[in-house]
């Protein structure tokens, strides 16, 4: 006893229950503030920040600057671009974009590329399927079409239009072949002795048409003589 008196509790003297409570309390305190973590929005991509308990967008005095922040991370191998690879992929992949290994833009360049190899080998509108498979198979424009089934649409496609661009050409060539065979005609018949109009017969002036080749333009004798 030291037969002085005061308010304040000695240093000498041990703690009660009560500075030991208010001693847990900062403890607890402490340990808080340094719970807090970063997030990033998956939508918008902006930071906000949580410590369990409370969320909050404003960055938290008890956090370091987010200069030192980004720096830590970088050191550690993390940005914040990269924390979720697997939604990143998602995204850049579209539906009608071919596989990384395609030469390629889009799916319709490489089903063009894939019709092309079929003009370039030259496939009937009656070729099958095994036969356009064995002339085709080997060449690289064949994987433009990434499934049997896109291939077998593609060829139906492409024999349906080929079909009417080849019907085109023929009735094409037969207009030429009349216009050829009409002008030998108009050249020939009035410098032949022979000739007598609606008298004469297919027969009568024949051998002199027969001499010049636009006479075979016109495939066989009927058409011919109708003319």
């Amino acid at each position: 006893v030291t037969g002085v008196s005061t308010y304040d509790r000695p240093a000498a003297l041990p703690a009660t229950a009560a500075s030991k409570d208010t001693s847990s309390a900062a403890n607890a305190t402490t340990a808080a503030k340094s719970k807090w973590q970063t997030y990033s929005d998956e939508s918008t991509g902006k930071k906000y920040y949580s410590d369990g308990v409370t969320t909050t967008w404003v960055r938290p005095s008890e956090l370091p600057p987010e200069d030192a922040e980004d720096k830590s991370k970088q050191k550690r191998g993390v940005s914040f671009q990269d924390e979720n690879p697997r939604k990143k992929k998602r995204h850049s992949q579209t539906a009608d974009a071919p596989s990384p290994q395609s030469p390629y833009a889009n799916k319709a360049e490489a089903l063009a590329a894939f019709k092309g190899l079929l003009l370039a080998k030259d496939i009937a509108p009656t070729t099958k399927w095994a036969d356009v498979l064995r002339v085709c198979g080997e060449d690289a424009r064949w994987s433009a079409a990434s499934t049997t089934g896109e291939r077998k649409q593609a060829l139906a496609e492409y024999q349906t239009k080929r079909a009417n661009e080849l019907r085109d050409v023929k009735r094409q060539e037969k207009v030429r072949a009349k216009e050829a065979f009409v002008r030998l005609l108009t050249e020939v018949l009035p410098k032949e002795k022979k000739f007598t109009a609606g008298a004469s017969r297919f027969m009568d002036i024949r051998d002199s048409l027969s001499k010049d080749d636009r006479f075979y333009a016109v495939e066989d004798e009927t058409s011919r003589e109708e003319l």
